[in-house]
């Protein structure tokens, strides 16, 4: 009886997913729609934020990350309740001619800073290539913990797996003595 539910968990998936034609079939072709599409807003953010989200990166230097705004025109950037970074990007185009087309485009962008990081030091460049780089540097505790240390290496003078073996052996002699 513990088992009903996933069965009609599986049975109402399998009722999802796009039966085979028998073209598909005789071919072994993968049907059109092979994935699993997400089924509320929700999933599809969280498969957004997955599949397009620029690298942040955390560096010497500082918190930065990279977007590629090269076609759109207007861009802000603004800081929210003191940890959120909003992008935002809009490019409009009206096509001359006969047709006279016109389009828009908007995006935005939702980044939240990482904790301790303050929102009052973020900076933003725009290069000409059309790259727009957000940062904001280390705080206090981030920059002690980016210290590098060297580490010194010990010679052992002996193979590794024989090192582990006379160890081993070498304290059970010791032991019976």
């Amino acid at each position: 009886m513990r088992s009903l539910p996933m069965f009609l968990r599986m049975a109402e998936e399998m009722s999802r997913m796009p039966r085979l034609s028998p073209f598909q079939a005789f071919f072994h072709e993968p049907p059109v729609w092979s994935v699993a599409l997400p089924r509320n807003w929700q999933q599809i953010a969280r498969w957004q934020e997955r599949e397009f989200a620029p690298p942040a990166t955390v560096t010497k230097e500082g918190y930065r990350l990279t977007l590629d705004v090269k076609d759109y025109t207007e861009l802000k950037v603004k800081v929210l309740d003191e940890s959120i970074v909003l992008v935002e990007g809009k490019a409009e185009q009206q096509e001359e001619g006969d047709a006279g087309g016109y389009s828009s485009r908007h995006f935005m962008r939702r980044f939240v800073l990482p904790q301790g990081y303050e929102a009052d030091k973020v900076t933003s460049s725009l290069s000409s290539d059309g790259v727009l780089t957000i940062s904001v540097p280390n705080p206090p505790a981030v920059q002690e913990a980016l210290k590098e240390r060297v580490v010194p290496i010990e010679q052992t003078g002996a193979p590794a797996g024989k090192a582990a073996g006379q160890v081993a052996e070498e304290s059970t002699e010791t032991s019976k003595q």
